[in-house]
């Protein structure tokens, strides 16, 4: 008998403007309306859209189940079996006597018939996933107990972690991702989370000024269009946003070299006078580009703190497919600026999850 597994994680763009609130991640299937007619067999809100139109032509009944965080339905089981197909989030599930599994996006889950189970999302990300009827002419469900606090708190894949960045920092970890990501939808998301967390229009810009210096102008340029949009859908719906003070510039005499070399050394907390390393030897065009613009003109508009900055370099670093190295000489960096390990954890989990 093939292990369970099931779930998915969820999301989407409601049927109706407003219906359903934003999952944590950008959809590929829609979420549809509440899941009213079985809400009796759920705790917490789940929400079902049936994907065939011509399931009695085809025999192969096809919905897409999306759990919002801390959702999962009872024990239930069927007596023509279920095929689960994780599209998005994380999930949960279990049959009975065994260990929970825990679901990802491109999980497969055949569930034997009348086994006994249970599937939901975990405490803290939204799910999804396809649920396929097999043997629809025979197929019966029968819904059994509802699934104990203490049983669905033992399957969760991690301990609950107690949130220590701020909702400012945490907003600045999301941009820095999404936009690094190139998560226009995600993105336009954290964009307004980010306002509605404080950010002003000025502090919102300067996040993806330093991320040209990282991820280049295609995602610099892209990420300041959504924001754009963001903003004129924002005043349209009569909502006011604080432009904040403007950056700082320097005047065009001054000794870059010297004040991104000190820039640098304050972040990492080495001498300035160290020996190069091979790296700035082999390219000191790179080098110099690196003290003259990145450390010292882009640093020095204000805005953003250095520790801000390292934590958004950081949440950038960490959706960049093969910047490893970088990105743990930035952790580095970030800590020495006062981040804590939690913290940068928390932010390199925030940048990456879709939202």
């Amino acid at each position: 008998m093939k292990t369970v597994a099931i779930l998915c994680a969820t999301l989407l763009i409601p049927v109706l403007q407003g219906a359903t609130p934003m999952p944590d991640y950008t959809p590929a299937f829609p979420t549809g309306a509440p899941n009213d007619a079985y809400a009796r067999y759920f705790k917490g809100q789940s929400y079902l859209a049936r994907l065939t139109e011509h399931a009695d032509r085809t025999g192969v009944p096809i919905a897409n189940v999306t759990f919002e965080p801390g959702c999962r339905n009872n024990w239930h089981r069927h007596t023509g079996g279920q095929i689960l197909v994780c599209v998005a989030g994380e999930g949960l599930y279990q049959e009975r006597g065994k260990p929970a599994r825990w679901l990802k996006p491109g999980d497969v889950v055949e569930i034997p018939p009348d086994t006994d189970h249970w599937h939901g999302a975990t405490a803290d990300r939204w799910f999804a996933h396809l649920s396929v009827e097999c043997h629809p002419e025979t197929n019966k469900n029968t819904w059994l107990e509802p699934v104990s606090d203490a049983d669905y708190a033992a399957a969760q894949p991690r301990p609950a972690q107690s949130k220590v960045l701020t909702p400012r920092e945490a907003a600045l970890a999301r941009l820095s991702g999404r936009a690094a990501a190139g998560d226009i939808p995600g993105l336009k998301r954290a964009c307004a989370a980010g306002l509605e967390a404080g950010l002003t229009v000025n502090e919102i810009k300067e996040v993806f000024v330093q991320l040209y210096a990282y991820l280049g102008f295609p995602r610099c340029l892209n990420a300041n269009a959504a924001f754009a949009q963001v903003l004129a859908e924002r005043k349209a719906a009569g909502k006011s946003d604080i432009v904040g003070p403007a950056p700082k510039t320097l005047p065009a005499d001054a000794d870059r070299e010297r004040l991104g070399r000190e820039k640098r050394a304050a972040l990492f907390g080495y001498d300035p006078n160290a020996p190069e390393a091979e790296w700035q030897r082999f390219a000191p065009g790179a080098e110099q580009f690196l003290k003259e613009h990145l450390f010292c003109d882009v640093f020095a508009r204000g805005l953003l703190t250095d520790k801000e900055r390292e934590l958004c370099t950081v949440s950038m670093l960490s959706v960049l497919p093969g910047a490893e190295a970088q990105l743990a000489s930035h952790r580095k960096g970030a800590e020495h600026m006062g981040n804590t390990k939690a913290a940068l954890d928390e932010a390199e989990s925030l940048a990456r999850a879709v939202r």
